[in-house]
């Protein structure tokens, strides 16, 4: 009897062992991240020991799993699913070790449309706020998306769902203020004549709570009321001063050469 007794409490142990640490392995290898910017969608995972290659599947909800093109018998940690995801659909994807027939699980289902990040934009500014309104252009970034062999931008994607957040403050001044346009000319108006601002730009998608990446700040030029409105003025004055300056150096480079002839002159006549 002590025996068994025994014998079952170490087989208990020992599959209680095998149990857990089975378990630690599967929550090693479930650990697929989706990684999308500007619609460029990856699948990553931890590195096993051994270097193993790798298979791929995805699947849309409640649908067959596909294989990924690209990403069958591979020895890197990540798949690129951009070429063969629809971006308005959701999916799962799964992985296994290409010796093995046991899938380690599947992913959280991921929605490109919704969830891909967007960098930050690039604008043009223009540079005076003399009539208090500045115009900013924007431009839209790239996607990883084609279409007939062309990179769509994000607009191309978004279509009349995408805005574009400016965001301004007076230089000096902390005080932020922000403008929602829908179109890539942004004119902020409202804006004192003459003093100089600083504006940033993010997309921002109706659909979306969160923004893109906003851009880096560029500012305008301030302008005192006096030197904006006697500009020709001043530009004359300032020529006249260089003529005036310049006469003066002409005038003394003469009379010193005079004056260097004369010594010259009269050295010679002592000798």
């Amino acid at each position: 009897m002590d025996f068994l007794k025994h014998f079952q409490y170490f087989g208990v142990v020992f599959a209680t062992s095998l149990v857990v640490a089975t378990a630690g392995q599967q929550f090693n290898h479930d650990k697929l991240h989706w990684s999308s910017t500007n619609f460029k969608t990856l699948l990553t995972w931890e590195p096993e020991a051994g270097d193993p290659s790798y298979d791929v599947e995805y699947a849309e909800h409640d649908k067959d799993w596909l294989s990924a093109p690209n990403c069958l018998d591979i020895r890197e940690t990540e798949c690129d699913l951009t070429n063969v995801l629809d971006p308005e659909k959701s999916y799962a994807a799964r992985l296994k070790k290409t010796i093995s027939t046991d899938w380690w699980g599947t992913s959280d289902y991921f929605t490109p449309y919704k969830q891909s990040l967007i960098t930050a934009v690039s604008f043009s500014l223009d540079a005076r706020v003399a009539d208090g309104s500045v115009t900013l252009t924007i431009t839209d970034p790239l996607t990883a998306l084609y279409k007939n062999g062309s990179l769509l931008t994000i607009r191309d994607v978004f279509q009349n769902q995408l805005n574009y957040r400016v965001s301004y403050q007076k230089v000096g001044s902390t005080r932020k203020k922000e403008t929602d346009v829908d179109s890539n000319v942004a004119v902020v108006g409202g804006l004192e004549p003459n003093e100089g601002y600083c504006f940033s730009v993010a997309a921002k998608v109706l659909t979306r709570a969160d923004l893109g990446a906003w851009s880096q700040q560029q500012c305008s030029k301030a302008h005192g009321p006096f030197l904006n409105g006697l500009r020709a003025e001043v530009v004359v004055g300032l020529c006249l001063l260089l003529l005036l300056l310049l006469v003066i150096i002409i005038t003394s480079v003469v009379c010193c050469r005079r004056r260097r002839q004369r010594r010259q002159q009269r050295t010679a006549q002592m000798l």
